[in-house]
């Protein structure tokens, strides 16, 4: 049983059988040895023992999964060809599996008519195929020797191969593998069944006598870890992994190896929802082992707890490691080596051959014409006797060799892939296509990238191009005419044959398709076809001993073939449509041509080209058309462009609508002029044309036109469409929104012994104050752009707009939402005769909680995807600037941010709608209303106004931003504080009429008491006799809500009359 967590190597080898190359790795010491399988085994064995060492065990279990290799030089030399893989992994290491792709199904010479291989030595039982993704029928020789699962004995781990199938195979292939193991480990009592067979099987035998054979004690040495290696096109992984995660648990994958490394956030090994995914990219100079944990669940039998990725390279191997078991294992392969090596003739000659490849990334073929792909092509183009040859840069390898004798491996490692030769046929209109491809996507720089082996190496072709320019870059193309041995330009209907290799014609996109069958249509054209048993070594290796000698080795120098003209600035252009043909030429839909008009009058203009200046107003140019026949023609003007006045004075001239006659010799003057408002910037060339009307038999041949080419050139300016002069305008109105604000700031604290003030609350109304200021001064980076300030200085002024804004619209809208709703709380409370206490936090919450929130989402906003300042294109010359985001986050916290503030000012208004009916003694409540409703409809209106503008408006949309912060600001101050400034000077009036009746009344009471006069009935006037007339004093507006707190614990309210008349209770002067 196992009740503690076990530990097991498992590692993948992509390395070649050779330690180097054939003359290399003499012994275990040589410093020649680069890699291969010995290299990996050994390395696989110190990392088994050395993480043995913490568990206290010699070694752990491991097992290695094989890669078979097809394609090396020694692999092809061998005397056994592919089945030295056995004699290499099965007889020298003792592997007792290996992968491969399910092309190894057709290599047989018993199962396919393409291949004259005999591998009958690979195919046994002792080292079989693994492959679990393809059903191999009992017809193929490898029937007996493949299997879909394979059951390592030593690591408890089952592990399924998936290797470069259909992508609709891959998942069904994985679920049947995995229901498989889980049904082999039901069936070793390692886990409880999942089917109800089982159920019902144990429930009937639980009344009988008999009794089920399976065991009552599960085992976990019957146990298996299911382990899935996905080895397919990289694009198919993501997909996979996601059906494998559809699964139930008891029918997933304990573990997903994708060895293309098509994922790069699962490089590392990462449990996904009880998965554990790896995606990392093999290749065959790297050890690659991933340590995996496991334990025993009753339930769900071997558990995978934690994984563990190491990788290594092979080479340099380090001498610890040098085991006498890997001493002995390149001796052996040394004498596997050297027979291979015996079967290694010279098969030619040739100069020093440069490298093709060296220890770091350069690749001298992915940056121009090289000597090796000018060696298999040539061949290529020899062997088929095809007029031009190419392949890709991207699959010529190796380090070359010196001059003199060249050998088979010579080849193979120069290309080490067993391409096919493919032939067919295409005019040069595909030729100058596939080459214009070939030519716009390559880097030319030399380094290892898929875009830089795209570059074609070629022979019978000579290909100027210009790697200064973008997209179209080539300049000539020149083929080399078979019968005069001399390079002539590409001729666009003339079909050319080509060779190249099967990767091309089958395997390398989009290179497939530009000589497939979808695109060489035209007549005389041949689709590229493979031609099966012709290795591309093989072919090479013919030609050399076909046509060279020791005296007449192969020429190794670069021939000219792709030559970089930078000064060179007219591209070549081969590819017609019917919209392209000029006049005179008609469409010949089966070539894909256009094609001269049979018929050729000679009625010409006196002159081919007129240039024109967008100053040349005044100009009038003249031309004559002549007929120069001696038979009369009918003329008409084509479509003449609208910025172009043509007109003669002659009466023969019937107009731009109507056939002219023109006899034979005559002539007929035209007058020309310009208008140039009529163009946009730029420079315009045109063909001013006139149909020749013959009724001619071919499509749009009515006779050959005569025409003229005219030039009219329009200097465009650069237009930055920056805001100028108007900013102006937006620094005076924030100048008038900052001087108000604080002049009502500074009246407000003057004026704060006021009743009236006193009743709108000082500190609300400076809250109101500061709040308009601080959206006001959102002008100031409004007004900021690339004209006044650096790329820094016009970033931050992006990011500090929506902070004033935010800021500056919460302070103000909060401090009013706090005055609205503190008013309705405590009429409420009047008017239901109960006490409630309005403390200082209750009603600054709002003002804080709008402040964190606003806070906080301009802080995430800043840190996340903060404003920029960026220029976009309208035109070439014409740019505009605005603020945005690097990503959709700006937009998401931008309405975020909006739709609190916007929910802020909704319930603000709610609190005015509610206090609307509260008595005129509280008129407070009905300006801050006023100025909310106002705010409201200027937002209603300025909004929608800004989405109507385009973007590129520049001046326009700054002015309405301008003008609705202005308007929203100037707004809320004047309608607050107008009235507070009238009640203010009403109040003081009063006052001073009550002073003086109050002298006038003193006055009269002297004059009586000297004359002893009666006493009259006088109306009792406020401070006279000690009294006090309420009815009489001044009302000057004190609210009961605004009172001050008693001992700062807050206000208490009392109903004191049946009819909802409140009483203020203890209140003191605020």
């Amino acid at each position: 049983m196992l009740n503690t967590t076990t530990a097991v190597l498992l590692a993948t080898s992509w390395a070649p059988l050779l330690s180097g190359l054939l003359h290399q790795c003499l012994n275990a010491d040589d410093p020649s040895c680069n890699g291969g399988v010995a290299a990996f085994s050994a390395m696989l064995r110190h990392h088994s023992k050395l993480e043995a060492q913490d568990n206290q065990n010699d070694a752990l279990p491991f097992a290695h999964i094989q890669l078979l290799d097809k394609d090396s030089a020694f692999v092809h030399m061998h005397p056994l060809g592919l089945s030295v893989n056995r004699l290499i992994l099965n007889g020298l290491m003792g592997l007792d599996v290996f992968a491969s792709s399910p092309s190894i199904l057709l290599q047989n010479n018993l199962d396919s008519g393409v291949s004259s291989q005999d591998i009958s030595y690979l195919q046994t039982h002792d080292m079989p195929l693994l492959i679990s993704n393809v059903g191999v029928p009992p017809s193929n020789s490898w029937h007996p020797y493949t299997k879909a699962v394979h059951f390592d004995a030593e690591t408890r781990l089952a592990i399924l191969s998936l290797s470069m199938s259909t992508e609709a195979l891959n998942v069904p292939a994985a679920m049947g593998g995995l229901r498989y193991i889980r049904k082999v480990n039901e069936e070793n009592g390692c886990v409880k069944p999942s089917s109800s067979y089982h159920t019902l099987l144990s429930d009937y035998f639980s009344h009988s006598n008999v009794t089920t054979t399976r065991a009552e004690e599960t085992d976990s040495s019957n146990c298996w870890l299911p382990i899935v290696y996905h080895s397919d096109k990289g694009d198919q992984f993501a997909s996979f992994l996601t059906a494998m995660l559809a699964l139930p648990r008891h029918h997933r994958p304990a573990m997903i190896i994708d060895t293309a490394g098509s994922l790069k956030e699962y490089e590392e090994p990462t449990l996904v929802d009880g998965i554990w995914v790896a995606s990392p990219r093999l290749n065959s100079r790297t050890f690659f082992q991933h340590k995996l944990e496991m334990s025993y669940d009753a339930v769900f039998g071997l558990q995978l707890d934690y994984v563990e990725f190491t990788s290594a390279a092979l080479s340099p191997l380090p001498d610890e490691m040098k085991d006498e078991t890997y001493r002995s294992e390149i001796l052996a392969l040394k004498r596997a080596a050297d027979e291979a090596l015996r079967n290694n003739p010279v098969i030619g000659y040739s100069d020093e051959m440069p490298f093709a490849r060296d220890s770091t990334s350069y690749r001298p073929c992915k940056s121009g014409e090289c000597p090796i792909g000018n060696l298999f092509t040539d061949a290529a183009r020899w062997y088929t006797n095809a007029d031009v040859a190419f392949i890709t840069s991207g699959g010529v390898r190796g380090p070359g060799w010196a001059a003199g004798d060249v050998h088979v491996s010579d080849l193979y490692e120069a290309l080490p892939f067993t391409n096919k030769l493919c032939t067919g046929r295409m005019n040069g209109v595909h030729l100058f296509q596939l080459l214009n491809y070939s030519m716009s996507v390559a880097t030319f720089e030399g380094e290892d990238t898929d875009d830089g082996g795209k570059l074609l190496q070629s022979s019978g072709l000579k290909v100027t191009y210009n790697t200064e320019l973008s997209q179209s870059r080539i300049i000539e193309i020149e083929v080399l005419d078979r019968e005069s041995g001399q390079f002539k330009p590409i001729d666009r209907l003339q079909i050319y044959e080509f060779a190249t290799d099967s990767y091309l014609c089958d395997g390398y996109k989009p290179f497939p398709s530009l000589l497939g069958s979808d695109n060489l249509v035209v007549e005389g054209e041949q689709p590229g076809t493979i031609i099966e048993g012709v290795l591309f070594q093989e072919m090479a290796a013919d030609f050399l001993n076909a046509t060279t000698s020791i005296d007449a080795p192969y020429n190794t120098t670069t021939q000219n073939r792709l030559v970089n003209d930078t000064t060179a600035t007219e591209v070549l252009n081969l590819i017609q449509s019917e919209d392209s043909c000029a006049p005179g030429e008609y469409w010949e839909s089966d070539i894909q041509t256009c094609m001269h008009c049979p018929v050729n009058f000679d009625v010409t203009f006196s002159k081919k080209l007129i240039e024109f200046e967008a100053t040349d107003q005044e100009r009038v140019e003249s031309i004559t058309l002549t007929n120069n026949e001696d038979f009369y023609v009918a003329i008409i003007p084509k479509k003449l462009p609208d910025w172009l006045v043509l007109d003669s004075v002659e009466s023969v001239y019937a107009g731009s609508n109507i056939p002219t006659i023109l006899g034979a010799g005559e002539s007929l003057q035209f007058s020309m002029s310009i208008i140039s408002s009529e163009l946009e910037e730029g420079t315009v060339y045109v063909t001013i044309a006139f149909g020749v009307l013959d009724g001619g038999d071919y499509h749009g041949c009515v006779g050959s036109d005569a025409g003229f080419d005219i030039t009219m050139r329009v200097l465009p300016t650069e237009q930055l469409n920056q805001l100028g002069s108007i900013r102006a305008a937006g620094f005076t109105l924030f100048g008038i929104i900052a001087i108000t604000s604080i002049s009502f700031a500074v009246f407000v604290i003057c004026h704060r012994q006021q009743q009236v003030v006193k009743a709108l609350q000082p500190i609300f109304l400076l809250c109101i104050c500061g709040g308009v200021l601080v959206l006001g001064s959102s002008i100031i980076p409004l007004s900021i752009d690339d004209e006044l300030a650096s790329q820094r200085g016009c970033d931050i002024s992006c990011m500090a707009l929506p902070w004033l804004i935010c800021l500056g619209f919460s302070v103000a809208i909060s401090a009013l939402f706090a005055k609205l709703w503190r008013i309705n709380k405590l009429f409420t409370a009047s008017r239901s005769c109960r006490r409630v206490q309005v403390r200082v936090q209750d009603v600054a919450m709002p003002l804080v909680v709008l402040l964190v929130a606003n806070i906080t989402i301009l802080i995430c906003w800043t840190l996340i995807d903060p404003l920029v300042y960026k220029r976009f294109e309208m035109m070439p010359w014409s740019t505009y600037g605005r603020c945005v985001g690097s990503s959709n986050a700006s937009n998401i916290l931008l309405i975020i941010v909006g739709v609190l503030n916007a929910v802020v000012l909704l319930l603000a208004l709610v609190q005015a709608w509610k206090a609307r009916n509260i008595s005129d003694e509280f008129s407070e409540t009905k300006i801050v209303g006023s100025a909310l409703y106002g705010w409201l409809q200027l937002l209603i209106v300025g909004v929608p106004v800004l989405f109507l503008i385009s973007d590129d408006n520049t001046t326009a949309r700054y002015f309405v931003l301008v003008a609705l912060i202005f308007l929203v600001s100037m707004s809320m101050l004047l309608i607050i504080f107008v009235p507070l400034f009238i009640q203010i000077r009403r109040a003081q009036v009063k006052q001073k009429v009550q002073v003086v009746s109050h002298q006038m009344d003193s006055q009269s009471q002297q004059i009586g008491s000297r004359s002893s006069a009666p006493p009259r009935k006088v109306s009792q006037i406020s401070g006279i006799n000690g009294k006090k007339d309420f009815n009489s004093a001044p009302k000057v507006p004190y609210p009961f809500w605004d009172m001050p707190q008693g001992g700062g614990q807050g206000q208490e309210i009392q109903e004191s009359s049946a009819n909802g008349a409140a009483d203020v209770a203890a209140a003191l002067p605020v």
